[in-house]
């Protein structure tokens, strides 16, 4: 788990879906009470929220899946100024 600032864990968090090595990536907030998590399942994704939220959603493939990516990170992490990540290839 590293901590990083916000916006570096951000563009990870938007690419990791390009990302053919990546298997799971999970960012958490500083006090750790908020997280998001992708993991591959097969051929697609699954996003996990738990936080303000607490859902399991699989991705479609295409823009919908940035969409949905981009719109949890916004949920769960709306003031943070670092994140932990965690990544496993």
């Amino acid at each position: 788990m590293k901590l990083m600032p916000i916006k570096q864990a951000q563009a990870k968090w938007l690419n990791a879906l390009a990302d053919e090595g990546l298997r799971s990536l999970t960012l958490s907030t500083f006090k750790k009470d908020r997280s998001v998590a992708l993991e591959r399942e097969g051929d697609g994704w699954m996003l996990e929220e738990d936080g303000f939220e607490h859902t399991r959603t699989s991705l479609p493939a295409g823009p919908a899946a940035k969409r949905l990516v981009k719109e949890a990170f916004k949920r769960e992490f709306p003031r943070s100024a670092r994140a932990y990540v965690t990544e496993v290839r």
